[in-house]
């Protein structure tokens, strides 16, 4: 039961059997081929002009935050200012007498402008939180081959109650 080793004429190992009959690569039809696989895309490579635009458009709104935050701190002191002054004038803002009638607007503007600066100042936070959100999710999101398509698409709706857009496809 040895088997010896040989090579077939095209250079494929045969192993012989002890009774002399031959197995191996080089014997029997030839083996049907499989075609090669079709090949695949790679991905396209994914532009940089997004993340660095939405990162830039993050940096400005979290710079337009800070500022507006420190206006309207600055806005809020000066809002304090004016109301310490009417207090130590023994005033009031309702009905105020005619010695604060000035410093009373100038305290309800200074407060006003306070409030708006800082609504603004929350906005461009969640704006500019928002958008590095944006940029590192395009960076990060993983490609898919250019040939596939899932269908993707964006339609307007509108109907009585008002309109809309939909999005409809398959991740």
């Amino acid at each position: 039961m040895a088997a010896a080793k040989s090579e077939a004429r095209d250079g494929a190992p045969v192993a012989r059997a002890a009774d002399g009959s031959e197995t191996g690569a080089g014997t029997g039809p030839p083996a049907a081929q499989e075609p090669p696989a079709a090949p695949v895309e790679p991905p396209q490579q994914r532009s940089w002009v997004p993340v660095i635009a939405l990162g830039a458009a993050s940096v400005v709104g979290l710079a337009a935050g800070i500022t507006t935050t420190v206006m309207s701190r600055n806005a809020r002191a000066s809002a304090d200012a004016h109301q310490e002054s009417i207090r130590q004038a023994n005033g009031r803002c309702i009905e105020p007498p005619s010695y604060v009638v000035q410093e009373c607007r100038e305290l309800e503007h200074e407060a006003g402008r306070a409030d708006s600066l800082g609504t603004v100042s929350v906005v461009s936070y969640a704006a500019s939180g928002a958008l590095a959100i944006a940029a590192v999710t395009y960076a990060l999101w993983p490609r898919r081959p250019a040939s596939v398509d899932h269908g993707l698409r964006v339609l307007p709706q509108m109907h009585a109650g008002g309109s809309g857009v939909v999005v409809v496809g398959a991740w």
